[in-house]
């Protein structure tokens, strides 16, 4: 039986951003263009190709990291925002 509660959120591996959901079909056809038509590129175009998809990779690991620090950093302001609120109650014990 699956109980769904609305105040669980989903974590996903990979914050879905604009810039981030932008990069992604292209992080991921880049290597197959290069895969399908590098004996036509020739070795230099086969090498661009491959040191684009890493550049892209890399800005898209960079975007997904940062907007994770964020979210990190929003959710330890919030629980020090509750903590410092139970403060006056810890006395009453």
């Amino acid at each position: 039986m699956l109980i769904l509660n609305s105040k669980v959120r989903s974590r996903t591996a990979l914050p879905a951003t604009a810039p981030t959901a932008g990069a992604l079909p292209l992080a991921v056809i880049l290597p197959a263009v290069t895969v399908m038509f590098g004996d036509r590129f020739g070795t230099a175009g086969t090498a661009a190709l491959i040191v684009a998809g890493l550049a892209l990779i890399a800005c898209t690991a960079g975007l997904a990291a940062r907007a994770a620090a964020r979210d990190s950093a929003e959710r330890a302001r919030r629980d020090e925002e509750v903590l410092d609120a139970l403060e006056p109650l810890a006395g009453l014990r």
